[in-house]
């Protein structure tokens, strides 16, 4: 005769492996969102960067106008679409800039952000 033997099992690598499973879920879950802020905070940083380098050839009118549409395509706050641009003569330096806020959805909490974008470019 054949007799089943059981072990006996606790359970908690099922629980730990649930908690695991729901805190991974948390964090992409929020940092889907604050990733997304900082994203579009670079790829504005990277266009602003490619527009001070050739500002040479571009009055500010057009720098501004593009940036504007960037910042439009990246569904940033009308406060970033307020870029201000220095150029001094020597030495030849271009400087652009902006500032803006958003908010964040934070467990339990929200949280408003203040980015200042500038960049500054030697001719």
């Amino acid at each position: 005769m054949v007799t089943e033997t059981r072990r006996g099992r606790r359970g908690a690598s099922t629980l730990g492996c649930l908690v695991a499973v729901l805190l991974f879920m948390a964090v992409l879950y929020y940092g889907v969102d604050i990733g997304k802020v900082y994203w579009n905070y670079y790829r504005l940083l990277d266009e602003m960067e490619t527009s001070a380098r050739f500002a040479q050839t571009q009055p500010d009118e057009q720098i501004v106008k593009h940036l504007v549409g960037i910042a439009q395509d990246l569904s940033l706050p009308a406060e970033a679409q307020r870029f201000t641009i220095r150029r001094t003569e020597h030495p030849a330096v271009v400087t652009i800039r902006t500032r803006y806020s958003v908010d964040l959805e934070l467990p339990f909490k929200r949280r408003r952000v203040t980015l200042n974008p500038v960049v500054e470019v030697r001719q």
